[in-house]
């Protein structure tokens, strides 16, 4: 089974780094903002992608494999 999806954000000088960590074997990611899927594939423990510093909106990560799935959304502003 698919342990809890954590997903924290962090700002540099022009841009974020979303990451989104979680436990199970052979785990299929997606990630979506606004309900559009931004990038997708095979996971390893944690995987993360950049965004530019003006998104705005509701990002999730979406976790599953043959056993579960699971998903954390968390609400993403400009970085200041």
């Amino acid at each position: 089974p698919i342990g809890s999806v954590e997903v924290s954000v962090s700002c540099s000088s022009n841009q974020s780094s979303v990451s989104c960590s979680s436990e199970g074997d052979q785990i299929i990611y997606s990630w979506t903002l606004n309900g559009k899927i931004l990038q997708e594939g095979l996971m390893d423990g944690q995987t993360s992608i950049q965004l530019n510093e003006g998104t705005d909106g509701n990002i999730s990560c979406s976790v599953k494999n043959h056993v579960s799935h699971a998903q954390n959304t968390i609400r993403i502003k400009p970085c200041p």
